[in-house]
């Protein structure tokens, strides 16, 4: 796994020009007391999404009779719809209206594929849009961040971004397993590893870090490494068990940095509410 993880490759994205939105947008009542750390954790959990729907989707394939599959998978997708809603209607974030209407297309064009009947086909139809969807939920993320203006959003992005990664591993994972992801699937899926752990370690020395948020870090690494191993074939199962140790677990660490990430948000909220 050491000698993997030195393959390390920085996600990188790119950019789209900027208009403003109309005017007439309505007010979203759910949006009262909505904030810009608000805004930066729930626009990162739409990069989550992208990923957890997709590996969702894929797990109706390999356990058909698993019905967990299918409520996860609605969920999401209604998440993600619900949470573009909020975001479009947030008016901090007017002037980035544009490149949110980039990930309403991306949106759109993935949700098609997901609505279809489920087989390997549309899965690695899906499994590729999971992979254009992504970028532009990222950049629209870190364009939130550069309107924030503050180090505490770095952390709100970063730890969301763990989320995001905690299930893209999972997906990459059982995309493998079924034969959907193409030729570079193990690559991906040690890339990913190789991510989480680095930016683990950034979170992990941040001055701004609270004993709690110190101490919820501490589990999700302790999670990774477990998982870690199942990748690396230590755990002696069978392989239906390793994808619900491996599912699990990644879970898991899934809701760790949630509460982190909900943590670093309320830090944002503070320094916005004092500069009042």
């Amino acid at each position: 796994m050491k000698s993997v993880f030195s393959l390390f490759l920085l996600f990188v994205v790119g950019t789209a020009p900027v208009f403003a939105a109309k005017a007439e947008a309505p007010a979203d009542p759910a949006n009262v007391g909505f904030s810009m750390g608000d805004a930066i954790n729930i626009a990162g959990r739409q990069r989550m999404l992208s990923q957890r729907i997709t590996q969702s989707y894929i797990l109706r394939g390999v356990q058909p009779s698993v019905d967990k599959h299918r409520q996860v998978f609605e969920r999401s997708m209604a998440e993600f719809e619900r949470n573009l809603g909020r975001l479009t209607n947030f008016e901090p974030a007017k002037p980035l209206a544009n490149t949110l209407r980039q990930v309403q297309q991306e949106w759109d064009a993935f949700a098609e594929v997901a609505r279809q009947p489920v087989n390997k086909t549309t899965a690695a139809q899906l499994f590729q849009r999971s992979n254009t969807l992504l970028p532009a939920a990222h950049t629209y993320v870190m364009r939130l961040q550069a309107l924030a203006d503050h180090s505490s959003a770095e952390l709100v992005n970063v730890s969301g971004r763990q989320r995001m990664l905690s299930q893209r591993i999972a997906k990459n994972y059982v995309a493998q397993y079924w034969g959907v992801a193409g030729s570079d699937g193990t690559r991906l899926l040690y890339e990913d590893l190789a991510e989480f752990e680095q930016m683990l370690t950034f979170l992990l020395e941040s001055p701004l870090n609270t004993p709690d948020i110190t101490r919820n870090l501490l589990k999700t690494q302790g999670h990774l490494h477990y998982a870690s191993r199942g990748f690396d074939g230590e755990m002696q199962i069978s392989e239906a068990r390793q994808i619900h140790v491996i599912t699990g677990t990644t879970d898991i660490m899934l809701r760790n940095m949630n509460i982190i990430t909900g943590q670093y948000a309320q830090l944002l909220n503070a320094v916005e509410l004092a500069a009042r």
